[in-house]
């Protein structure tokens, strides 16, 4: 298990990279425009207007006001006065190397951002997640207790899927985060039930004693 944890959070550091290395600053933008423009059609702009507002309030709390952002870029990218101490290479990159890594850079907190905005629009969810988990639990207890009286079959098998099935439905919202395509909103609701019903299998087929 913690060899798939380990292996799966790899996974998710590579796309990181994948996205800060290859994808365009002008690609970045135009997912985010698309994916704007579903979240305004599909939740209203007075909710997109929310979630805008909280990410970029946490994005500036969290990176700009703390100075990460600016550090990040001074430690990859030599300042002038560095450049003027350095007698013999002040004109080395200036025109190519640099460039590319500021570039590379602006994609990097671009993505940080957008992931910061599909965060928040999950966290928008959570009255939805709740109201569909409470039946579906009580549902899958109480079919556990059935179980439990007329001695029916509890199958570990549908247990342990249905345990797999769950962590694979956070994997993949963890890796939605930070996805270089436009992700629809209504793939959180979806999400939610998928979840929901995860958990109605796995109560229902938890052993009958512990």
């Amino acid at each position: 298990m913690q060899r798939s944890i380990l292996l799966s959070l790899m996974i998710w550091q590579l796309e990181v990279v994948f996205v800060a290395a290859l994808v365009s600053d002008d690609w970045l933008k135009t997912v985010q425009h698309t994916e704007d423009a579903m979240v305004v059609s599909y939740l209203g702009k007075e909710k997109d207007a929310e979630i805008r507002h909280t990410a970029t309030a946490w994005f500036d709390r969290l990176f700009v006001r703390t100075g990460v952002k600016d550090r990040v870029y001074r430690y990859f990218i030599p300042s002038e006065h560095e450049r003027q101490s350095s007698i013999g290479f002040q004109d080395i990159g200036r025109e190519n190397l640099f460039p590319f890594i500021a570039a590379r850079l602006q994609v990097l907190w671009d993505s940080v951002y957008q992931s910061m905005l599909r965060f928040f629009l999950m966290l928008a969810w959570w009255p939805f997640l709740l109201a569909i988990l409470f039946p579906f639990a009580m549902d899958g207890l109480a079919r556990r207790k059935i179980k439990q009286s007329n001695f029916d079959y509890s199958s570990p098998l549908a247990h342990r899927y249905s345990f797999f099935a769950l962590l694979g439905i956070l994997y993949v919202l963890l890796l939605g985060l930070t996805f270089p395509f436009p992700v629809p909103p209504q793939a959180v609701p979806v999400a939610c039930c998928a979840i929901g019903l995860a958990v109605n299998v796995y109560l229902a087929h938890t052993q009958k004693r512990i």
